[in-house]
């Protein structure tokens, strides 16, 4: 099939959005289908300054049908179905993310005011499957049931996602597994050389919103203030901070004055060359999360060859698979163990005597996207 027009409806975008998988699957799709990409978002006061165009792609935002913040979200939703309304006709491919209710309406109308058109859905864990399972209503399964119907095609982020879905749904035609991947267009254009292992400074790092439940930040805090030495290694703690966690940061210096030039929190870092040269330099990328779906970070340390330290959340091991075990699993909550694995790279200088040298520009966007690609072209 030919595909002209590509577009996303997204809630809400922001500068972030613009180096994860929200902006770059439809620009990389569209690159691949050779086709006009289009994202249509809320506008709100911390978007209200992106130009009409982005990378080439065309930035489309909805004003709010309901001006009260409390119901922004259900506004967007509206306007959205309008938009989709009045130009779905010149829409050949429609993407949404995550399966809810609200995609199921969409892709409906859609597909009432497009029968020809195909819908796209991308999921991230898959986990809001195993919701539908364990705690049906009778309306929610109708629109679930008919989103699986009108999909045309789905992706899952990661392996233990894609068996779910391929075991317990009788659709492996419109199910694929794309992993997150890395941007080696912008890496290509920022012109970073890459450093060799041999290369990196003693430095660990962390990447993401600092002190959410999710994120479990207390952990690795926990993990490092049992080192009884950091000798010349430093911790970077990379990403916003939650209110609520300004004060365990604070609560963190006190105990430990000593490590105020040895554990330090940058704030948000959203220039990808700033962001990137962390990752080059770091030997050692830390994720305490107690859930994740395949999220970027995974990517970029693996792009820039860290040793990766994770829970076992989703991408964790498909990563450090993919790097020939370089890496290791570590329980949830378990900051004794976390401990325990700092304190050996600390110390021995032979921990990463066994680093594999190969390529890691082989998790591209172009290379993760391409199956799906062809398969849109087939149909």
């Amino acid at each position: 099939m030919e595909i002209k027009n590509l577009t996303l409806i997204f809630s809400h975008l922001e500068k972030e959005h613009l180096g994860k998988d929200v902006f770059q699957v439809p620009y990389y799709l569209g690159k691949g289908l050779n086709t006009e990409v289009t994202i249509v978002y809320q506008k709100t006061k911390t978007n209200n300054l992106f130009g009409k165009k982005y990378m080439g792609v065309k930035l489309f935002p909805l004003k709010n049908i309901f001006h009260l913040k409390k119901v922004q979200n259900i506004s967007f939703f509206i306007s959205s179905l309008f938009y989709v309304i009045l130009n779905g006709k010149n829409i050949d491919l429609l993407m949404s993310f995550h399966f809810r209710s609200k995609s199921a309406i969409l892709c409906a109308i859609y597909k009432i005011v497009n029968p020809k058109g195909k819908f796209y859905l991308k999921i991230d864990s898959g986990n809001d499957f195993l919701k539908v399972i364990k705690r049906p209503s009778f309306i929610k399964n109708i629109l679930y049931e008919k989103l699986l119907s009108q999909s045309d095609f789905i992706s899952l982020e990661t392996l233990k996602a894609y068996k779910l879905w391929k075991d317990n749904l009788n659709i492996p035609e419109k199910i694929f597994y794309v992993e997150n991947g890395f941007d080696e267009e912008a890496l290509k254009k920022i012109s970073i050389n890459v450093r060799s292992f041999n290369e990196k400074e003693n430095v660990f790092i962390t990447v993401g919103r600092l002190g959410t439940v999710e994120k479990n930040t207390q952990m690795f805090l926990n993990a490092i203030e049992k080192l009884p030495n950091l000798k010349n290694w430093k911790f970077y703690f990379i990403g916003s901070i939650e209110n609520d966690f300004k004060k365990e940061i604070k609560l963190f210096y006190n105990k430990n004055p000593v490590l105020k030039d040895k554990v330090i929190f940058t704030g948000p870092i959203l220039e990808k060359i700033t962001l990137w040269e962390y990752y080059n330099k770091a030997k050692v990328f830390v994720l305490t999360s107690k859930c994740e779906g395949y999220p970027m970070v995974f990517s970029e340390a693996y792009r820039f060859n860290n040793y990766i330290i994770s829970t076992n959340v989703g991408g964790a091991k498909e990563t450090i698979n993919r790097n020939n075990n370089f890496g290791i699993i570590i329980d949830q909550n378990n900051h004794e163990e976390l401990s325990f694995i700092l304190e050996q790279i600390i110390n021995d200088n032979d921990y990463f005597i066994n680093f594999p040298n190969k390529d890691h520009s082989d998790n591209s966007w172009q290379k993760n996207l391409s199956i799906l690609i062809k398969f849109i072209e087939s149909n």
